[in-house]
């Protein structure tokens, strides 16, 4: 089911955190007067609500709406971790998206279609939560909304995936399991038996980006993800993301991201992290 928040550009914000749990976390029975948004980043959490039960894996995220009884399934077989916010914004629920106006559009259950964009915003609201002395409270209720919008925007996306042909969302696909490889635009072509001009001039037509911008693009988005793993050198990360030069990676991270590798390492670091 869709959760729909209308004409809401403020929601309330109340709390947030993040969870760190080595093994064995059962999620307690509880009802909410708000509403729970949870974004899995290691391990699976069990939960239950709605007599419904979810499995949310890394790069998930689960919506628990106000007034709905949820609670653990079952405990966790490993290490698991989660960021969640706490928040409410009037709404309407139902199967389908407003035609226009502003809308956030929240399912309950979904996967990320670029897990690395809603861990950051994520992580920034977690930074807020933890300083004493904010500029203005206003601060998190945008951090907030715009983590809201970016779900929204994810999901309906992926809805018009079917705009784009077969032949270019196969093309997609295959760059997103082979980024990590020495590839160029001619490789890519070649293996579609194409040639790279006109495969580029269509690819861009329903994309909107070129090849080689969609394999950076996509080469970054692993980058981002690395990056928020503790342990991996800048080197490594640029090597494990398809990028065989470390110095023309850096360049590519700062010209898409607007900051440096380690900026973005460094962004965001502190957490209100509980264990249960």
């Amino acid at each position: 089911m869709l959760n729909i928040y209308e004409k809401c550009p403020q929601p309330r914000f109340f709390t947030c955190g993040c969870l760190e749990n080595d093994g064995g976390f059962l999620h307690i029975r509880r009802t909410l007067n708000c509403d729970v948004l949870i974004f899995v980043t290691e391990g699976t959490l069990f939960i239950t609500m709605n007599d419904t039960d979810l499995a949310v894996c890394p790069g998930e995220y689960v919506l628990l709406p106000s007034g709905t009884e949820h609670w653990g399934t079952k405990p966790c077989a490993g290490r698991l971790s989660y960021m969640w916010v706490h928040f409410s914004a009037p709404k309407t629920r139902g199967e389908s998206c407003p035609e226009s106006g502003f809308a956030y559009v929240i399912p309950e259950h979904f996967t990320a279609a670029d897990p690395g964009r809603v861990s950051i915003i994520f992580r920034q609201l977690l930074d807020y939560q933890r300083q004493e002395r904010l500029y203005t409270e206003m601060l998190p209720v945008c951090t907030l909304s715009m983590l809201l919008m970016e779900i929204t925007q994810q999901y309906l996306a992926a809805g018009n995936e079917h705009e784009i042909s077969p032949k270019i969302y196969n093309i997609c696909q295959w760059i997103r399991s082979n980024c990590q490889k020495k590839l160029t635009a001619e490789m890519i072509a070649r293996h579609f038996h194409y040639n790279a001009e006109y495969l580029s001039l269509i690819f861009k037509r329903e994309t909107g980006c070129t090849l080689i911008k969609y394999l950076s693009r996509t080469r970054i988005d692993i980058a981002k993800r690395l990056l928020e793993t503790e342990g991996i050198s800048i080197k490594e990360t640029a090597y494990s993301s398809g990028f065989f030069d470390e110095k023309y990676f850096m360049r590519t991270f700062r010209k898409l991201e607007g900051m440096t590798p380690m900026q973005y390492r460094e962004a965001f670091r502190k957490r209100n992290i509980n264990s249960k």
